[in-house]
């Protein structure tokens, strides 16, 4: 096997693909820790994957450019650091010889070997059956949208690794409306819009934390560019440019978050962004270590931050709000992470406190209930009992 290659081609997609892999010192057979590449005559294939997330890359070839066709297994860790300092303008040559598992590779002013391994040929590199899954149902939407619904959510799913349904980012079809939702078990996000072309029936899956962060490095903000999520039993998958992600989807029985949603709230009170995420940092610094707790007291026109830790320090702010009952009064005790977390992901001048009986969660979202991108955000935080 033989062929001629611009570095500049492959250094992205064969580092991308790498970062993929899994790292195992202790089991160096783990062909997880492998990239596989399959080279014809007009393209090479790299594929990778973890068990739960395989990405390829196509990378056409110039006619001429391949002498001749294989395939092999090369370090993930090893092809992503060499393939990262070579010069983007250089030209490599890749030659390995059959029954030789030392991979040739030559530049303009210098030579390389590095060691790879043939592909097995009993199949054992773990790669995704597709093609034993049924045929999928569709989900079309604008790139821009898909990743801007993500960044929304993703960062409140559960980094820990205890109850499957809280390490995933959950979709949801139901007529025309797609929803995401992603939760740890204190906090919840809660994104829609509505799809052009939805596909048939109810459709509902739930993604890995993985799968969905390596989808947003491959999605773009081009409004005018359109994917297509393929879904089946067991996967999820789509092609952008020259990658294809396939993620094997979590399987486990997923909670009615929608009944955690609050209905009917009232009061809704409007809180400038900026000046609130300000003085919640300056109080926050007074706030125990342990609960990280922030006390949120509305009453009429004002908006009180408390803070207090174990050595009796304390933080007080207060905001003046549009709140006109003059006997009205909300409290809520939230962590401070949570509600960092959430401001920072507010994209309005201001944002919005909702309550809802029981009172025992407060609903934060944008000022704009829907947004210019057809996008609907509601975060729900669970309150701190004391």
């Amino acid at each position: 096997m033989k062929f001629t290659v611009p570095v500049q081609t492959i250094i992205d997609p064969i580092t991308r693909v790498a970062d993929i892999c899994v790292s195992n010192s202790s089991n160096p057979d783990d062909l997880a820790q492998f990239l596989m590449l399959d080279v014809k005559k007009d393209a090479i294939t790299m594929t990778g994957t973890d068990g739960a997330v395989q990405l390829k890359a196509v990378i056409p070839l110039p006619e001429g450019a391949c002498e001749s066709e294989g395939s092999f297994l090369m370090m993930a860790d090893r092809a992503s650091d060499f393939f990262k300092v070579l010069g983007s303008n250089d030209d490599v040559s890749l030659e390995l010889k059959p029954d030789d598992d030392l991979l040739q590779i030559f530049s303009a002013q210098n030579d390389y070997s590095m060691r790879v391994r043939p592909v097995p040929e009993d199949n054992s590199f773990p790669l995704f059956a597709l093609e034993e899954e049924e045929a999928p149902k569709f989900i079309e939407i604008e790139e821009n949208k898909l990743r801007y619904m993500l960044d929304k959510a993703v960062f409140c799913v559960s980094r820990d690794n205890y109850r499957d349904y809280l390490k995933g980012v959950r979709f949801e079809i139901e007529n025309t409306e797609l929803s995401i939702f992603a939760l740890d078990g204190h906090r919840m996000a809660a994104v829609q819009t509505q799809l052009e072309n939805p596909p048939e029936g109810e459709v509902k899956f739930l993604m890995t934390l993985r799968g969905v962060t390596e989808l947003q490095k491959l999605l773009s903000n081009n409004q005018d560019t359109k994917i297509k999520l393929a879904v089946t039993e067991n996967f999820i998958y789509t092609q952008i440019n020259c990658y294809t992600i396939v993620n094997r989807l979590l399987k486990c029985k997923y909670p009615n978050v929608r009944g955690v949603l609050p209905k009917d709230c009232a009061p809704e009170l409007h809180i400038p962004l900026e000046e609130l995420k300000l003085n919640v940092k300056r109080v926050a610094l007074f706030s125990n270590k342990r609960l990280n707790l922030v006390n949120f007291t509305f009453t009429h026109n004002l908006l009180t931050l408390n803070t207090q830790n174990s050595e009796h320090e304390t933080g007080k702010a207060i905001i003046p709000i549009d709140y006109p009952d003059e006997t009205g009064h909300r409290e809520s005790n939230l962590n401070y992470d949570y509600v960092r977390e959430i401001l920072n992901a507010t994209d309005t001048d201001e944002v919005v406190f909702c309550f809802a009986p029981p009172y025992s969660n407060t609903q934060i979202r944008p000022k704009d209930e829907v947004n210019e991108m057809g996008v609907r955000i509601r975060y729900v935080v669970s309150h701190i009992m004391v």
